[in-house]
């Protein structure tokens, strides 16, 4: 069996969140110097190139965040499917004494009554 992964103690998992945050950043800083001074080449041009960069960082951080999430999710589904699948278990293993109980009980109020109509 596998060892559980703790997200905030896997490196990859916050790397690629930290490169995921930092795109967002760079690529909101980017569009700003690209549309307020759009009309200095130089600040339109550093603007497009952060721009681009942050799409780099940020497929980079999808990267490495993708795999880290997929092993996380799989541990999450298979132990949430190991507990459901024991309660359920446990829920069913008592049904059918249930159902007993209930008939037997039916069975004897319905007999008692009518007894008492007999009468």
């Amino acid at each position: 069996m596998k060892k559980q992964i703790i997200w905030w103690k896997d490196k990859k998992l916050m790397a690629g969140f930290i490169l995921v945050l930092s795109s967002f950043v760079l690529g909101t800083y980017g569009k700003f110097l690209f549309i307020v001074k759009f009309y200095e080449p130089v600040k339109r041009i550093t603007g497009v190139s952060i721009y681009v960069f942050s799409w780099i960082l940020f497929f980079a951080g999808v990267f490495l965040v993708g795999w880290e999430t997929v092993k996380i999710m799989q541990q999450k589904i298979h132990h949430h499917v190991k507990d459901t699948a024991k309660k359920a278990y446990n829920h069913a293993k008592g049904l059918p004494r249930k159902g007993y109980e209930i008939a037997r009980d039916f069975h004897k109020k319905s007999v008692k009554k009518i007894k008492s109509i007999q009468k």
